[in-house]
């Protein structure tokens, strides 16, 4: 295992004829799934690649990354977790694909009807980046 710049870690496991590498966040993860690739290889079996996760609506990504966030110890404060929440409920059924300039906008014209102030927008706009 290697700890990368990024601080994310790679692993690399090598048998005979096998080769495998993935990236991971946490050296746990990192050294968990080194220990069953390589069972796996013993056991003459396909070594297993990561599920590759394609989100598919904006509450997807908001899911994809409060679980990035608690996978690195981070833990959401109330703020963050509110806007998060808002803007899964305001959003979250748009599909990445409709989610457009003119959307987003939309979005801060909608806000600013109800009462939001410039702030408030601010923060809306920075969790969405």
């Amino acid at each position: 295992m290697l700890q990368l710049p990024s601080g994310r870690w790679r692993v690399q496991v090598r048998r005979t004829q096998s080769y495998a590498s993935e990236t991971f966040l946490r050296h746990e993860g990192a050294r968990k799934w080194a220990t069953a690739t390589e069972r796996r290889i013993d056991l003459v079996e396909a070594p297993l690649k990561r599920a590759k996760v394609d989100p598919t609506t904006f509450a997807h990504i908001i899911d994809l990354h409060v679980e990035d966030m608690r996978e690195v110890g981070k833990v959401l404060r109330r703020s963050k977790r509110f806007t998060l929440d808002a803007l899964k409920t305001r959003l979250g059924n748009v599909k990445i694909k409709d989610l457009s300039r003119e959307r987003l906008i939309q979005f801060g014209k909608d806000r600013d009807k109800e009462g939001a102030g410039p702030v408030t927008l601010s923060a809306d706009i920075g969790h969405l980046r």
